[in-house]
């Protein structure tokens, strides 16, 4: 296998798992810490009679800080993995550089609302410490207006991430024969 693929397989992966993984951090902490009706010391009286709602506040700090960390790492190796996707292809179709444009777009899109998302999730989190019941109903109403959005187009990201290397790498040179 020559550098270029190795080295375009290798960002795809990277580029990947940073689309995947929040998505997977967000999955098991909701299930886990909603269940376990965590708390936040910090938040007070504000979820005390209602765990769930606790549990779902200390899941969304640790999914925000998923979401933060990965759309920076997304919007990094994004480009990379691209450039040497495009340059790892023998052929290169017309629908497959479009595919290639396509999942960059529409990563950087995901990585604004990821960012976007996090920051509302964190001024609502700041507002609850806080104890501004009117702050945080806003923050809370912003981010129940972001999150779909910022939902689709990450689930968007890792759907067009995985098909446009899938398609870059088929199409990728082939492995050279003896040693």
């Amino acid at each position: 296998m020559n550098r270029t693929v190795l080295a375009a397989s290798l960002a795809w992966c990277i580029w990947c798992l940073a689309c995947a993984a929040p998505t997977l951090v967000a999955i098991a902490a909701f299930t886990v810490l909603k269940r376990m009706g965590a708390v936040d010391p910090a938040a007070g009286a504000w979820f005390a009679d209602n765990a769930a709602a606790s549990g779902s506040f200390v899941a969304g700090q640790v999914a925000g800080t998923a979401f933060r960390a990965m759309a920076w790492v997304k919007l990094a190796v994004a480009p990379v993995a691209l450039v040497l996707l495009a340059k790892s292809m023998l052929r290169r179709p017309r629908w497959a550089i479009v595919l290639l444009v396509a999942a960059g777009v529409i990563t950087a899109a995901s990585h604004v609302l990821d960012v976007r998302t996090a920051s509302v999730g964190e001024a609502w989190q700041a507002a609850v410490h806080a104890g501004q019941h009117e702050g945080a109903s806003v923050h809370a109403s912003t981010m129940d207006a972001l999150h779909p959005w910022a939902e689709r187009f990450n689930g968007a990201a890792s759907l067009t991430a995985i098909a446009a290397g899938v398609v870059a790498l088929a199409h990728a040179a082939p492995r050279r024969a003896g040693p």
